[in-house]
């Protein structure tokens, strides 16, 4: 089965340069839908709290495009405005999960510190099976990377089904410590070469990813020129091995 994945950070929903400080989710919904994304991974995302602008963003984004989606909180902001990660679906989610990234010790942390994590959902396919899903945003310093990138290899070393690890992991391709990453998973690298994400509206670097198990084989991929957010979009066209494949495997 062929399916489409999308990785996006949507600083909150608000609109990059063009109108800075306004929180348009439709504009970002439509991102989405013109990519023709099945399944994508959001960061920066608010959750609904007492501030007025901490709203249900990904509900309201999955109400304009006919999706599902989950959730998953991160840290509570100003006390109890929850803010992070969050999965849209074309369709059904089945179970979703966060785990909370370890936090480095108080001498690694810096100004801008905050509490990181990586959220797993799980999609029920139309052809039948399940694809998992683990949408993070790792953290500014290296300290917070390693943690982030030991989880995310644990999480994906233990996982039994077909995934996508998506997600503004805040560092470079050349960075090292995307190592274990780069040897465990298949990568989108090749596809994305001279192709930048951040800032969006002159981008110079890539820090948004896409990954996929070993056993999803991916056919093309692309920074899309979307200026919403201060990050593009990646997108990623990838193959899934049916439910007759010994290589795909359920859930326990």
């Amino acid at each position: 089965m062929k399916l489409t994945l999308m990785t996006y950070n949507i600083q909150h929903g608000h609109i990059h340069r063009s109108d800075p400080g306004r929180i348009a989710l439709g504009e970002m919904a439509e991102v989405i839908r013109q990519s023709g994304a099945d399944i994508i991974g959001l960061n920066e995302v608010r959750g609904r709290g007492p501030h007025p602008e901490y709203t249900a963003q990904v509900e309201e984004m999955a109400a304009y495009l006919g999706f599902h989606c989950f959730f998953g909180r991160s840290i509570c902001v100003g006390g109890p405005n929850p803010y992070g990660n969050a999965v849209l679906s074309r369709w059904p989610i089945c179970e979703a999960k966060v785990f909370h990234i370890p936090d480095p010790c108080a001498a690694d942390r810096v100004r801008r510190f905050e509490h990181r994590s990586i959220l797993r959902a799980v999609v029920e396919l139309p052809e039948g099976g399940e694809f998992a899903v683990f949408s993070s945003h790792f953290g500014l310093t290296s300290p917070e990377q390693k943690n982030a990138v030991t989880l995310a290899s644990a999480l994906t070393d233990a996982e039994k089904l077909p995934f996508a690890l998506m997600g503004d992991l805040n560092v470079t391709p050349d960075d090292p410590v995307l190592a274990p990453l780069d040897e465990r998973l298949n990568t989108t690298h090749a596809f994305l070469e001279g192709q930048f994400s951040h800032p969006s509206h002159a981008p110079v670097d890539r820090i948004d990813y896409i990954y996929v198990s070993k056993s999803v084989k991916v056919i093309a991929a692309e920074v899309l020129p979307a200026q919403a957010s201060d990050h593009r979009p990646v997108r990623a066209e990838v193959e899934i091995p049916s439910e007759s494949d010994g290589s795909f495997r359920y859930s326990e």
